[in-house]
């Protein structure tokens, strides 16, 4: 019961930006106040102990790097794979020498990350400054751009095997038997007797 008058409420309620604003304007404009203080407060706590902080960031920046190289390495591998499978990159006898040369980019670029991000934390009178500003916001888009590269190039994928299996052999359908087979009749009209005649 309740769950029909709930379908019920939500089905009647228009949809669309304009809704959703007139719904969630005030709201969304009173709560702009209280979050700007709270950031606020975070901000200068952690400039003035940035000292403690310094480190804890630079391992967290080591770690997210490690994890977004390798998702990436792995992705970009796959991706070659589907696109040059005759590449000699992702050929079985290379794959160890790929392995071994791909976990030690990570690390490189790993370490170079956490630190940038160490000697960017070093002065707490140069905070905020460019750098470290831009370089954060393309650490925040580049996995949500890659994502959408790598989600591509598999629906890609995806929709060549499709069509290559409806378009091959095994994808038509078989052939719709002929009249004569469904009925019991041959091609020359004689529908033969199903007993035979008492002699």
């Amino acid at each position: 019961m309740f769950g029909r008058r709930a379908q019920s409420r939500q089905g009647d309620r228009p949809h669309g930006l304009g809704p959703f604003l007139k719904r969630w304007a005030i709201p969304i404009i009173g709560g702009i106040t209280p979050v700007g203080l709270i950031v606020v407060n975070i901000a200068a706590f952690i400039v003035k102990h940035l000292s403690e902080f310094r480190w804890s960031i630079t391992i967290a920046a080591f770690v997210s790097s490690m994890m977004l190289n390798s998702w990436m390495a792995l992705n970009v591998y796959r991706m070659l794979q589907r696109r040059r499978p005759d590449h000699a990159l992702v050929q079985e006898r290379n794959q160890e020498l790929v392995l071994i040369g791909g976990v030690a980019a990570i690390i490189i670029f790993s370490v170079l990350a956490a630190l940038f991000c160490y000697l960017g934390l070093n002065d707490p009178n140069s905070l905020p400054n460019a750098a470290t500003f831009f370089s954060g916001a393309v650490a925040i888009a580049l996995p949500i751009v890659l994502q959408g590269v790598f989600a591509r190039s598999r629906r890609g994928a995806r929709d060549a095997v499709e069509s290559r299996v409806t378009s091959g052999p095994r994808g038509t359908p078989p052939p719709s038997p002929p009249a004569s087979s469904a009925t019991g009749t041959s091609s020359s009209g004689y529908t033969p007797p199903r007993y035979l005649p008492p002699s």
